[in-house]
């Protein structure tokens, strides 16, 4: 009997040392690639123990590429020279479209729980518009550009329902956009929300709760007429064509960051949250959509 469990014990051992070797000869060193910004010595410094955290748990070097911003973040993961990336939901969404080469791992959660947010148009309360339907040449205030929640799902959502606002007015931030609504210069405002919580407090977070929190703004003062789908926090990524035990593995650690390493985990979630839950390409859906073909 005791030679038998021996014999067993050795294929185990055996079995767990080729399959410890198998991945990591594959991916030898872990490359993480960081949007940076001007001050990449900075950000690094600030990561430092996300990354030792994750070279302890891999037993594998881990190494912080610095990137610029989220195109070179994209071009690295498209290039395949990162394997790991933490990204915005619409850098997400344009890496999937540039390579299809990308999956995620998981998202940071707030205290709450909440693992995401939501994409509102406001009107005034004591507007006549109630829905999209009712936005047709409504002076439409907007925030920047690129801004997820602030333009580009707003904006997909009335084309949908082929309504074409009036006017858009151009706001730097989603709080802005609100002021301008407030003041008449707007007739709907693009935000975002979480829209759980109390509702006279603006909701647990967001552009309401902070407006409201500074005394700009009621909730008694403004509507919601329409939401997006809840939209996932920023997520950290791998390239898909990892192996799949690496990538069980990165998950596993982000799942366990908050309580093994708090240090690592406030590197990474700088709003402090409660950690890490795991997340889906799924989930990223309303993103996904902006990207996809007319």
């Amino acid at each position: 009997m005791h030679r038998l469990c021996a014999v067993l014990l050795a294929a185990l051992l055996g079995f767990s040392t080729s399959a410890w070797a198998d991945w990591r000869q594959e991916v030898p060193v872990l490359r993480v690639g960081v949007m940076t910004g001007p001050n990449a010595t900075y950000r690094l410094g600030q990561l430092e123990p996300f990354r030792f955290y994750l070279e302890g748990k891999l037993m594998v070097p881990v190494e912080l590429v610095p990137l610029p911003d989220y195109p070179a973040v994209i071009d690295a993961q498209a290039s395949k020279r990162i394997h790991y990336a933490i990204e915005s939901a619409g850098a997400y969404a344009m890496a999937v479209a540039a390579c299809n080469c990308v999956q995620p791992l998981a998202v940071p959660a707030r205290e709450g729980g909440e693992s995401g947010f939501h994409a509102v148009l406001l009107a005034r309360a004591d507007s006549t518009i109630r829905s999209l339907a009712d936005a047709k040449d409504a002076r439409l205030a907007l925030a920047g550009k690129d801004s997820v929640a602030g333009r580009l799902l707003p904006l997909k959502a009335l084309a949908k329902e082929g309504v074409e606002p009036a006017e858009i007015v151009d706001s730097p931030d989603p709080s802005a956009a609100v002021r301008a609504l407030l003041s008449g210069e707007a007739d709907l405002a693009a935000a975002w929300s979480s829209l759980g919580g109390n509702r006279a407090e603006g909701y647990s977070f967001g552009t309401l709760r902070d407006l409201v929190a500074e005394g700009a703004l009621s909730m008694d003062d403004v509507r919601v007429v329409w939401q997006s789908a809840l939209v996932p926090f920023g997520p950290h990524v791998v390239g898909s064509g990892l192996p799949g035990e690496l990538k069980d593995r990165l998950r596993e650690s982000l799942l366990a960051m908050a309580v093994e390493s708090p240090a690592a985990y406030d590197a990474v979630d700088r709003a402090g949250g409660q950690g890490f839950v795991a997340v889906k390409a799924e989930a990223f859906a309303p993103v996904l959509e902006l990207v996809k073909p007319d």
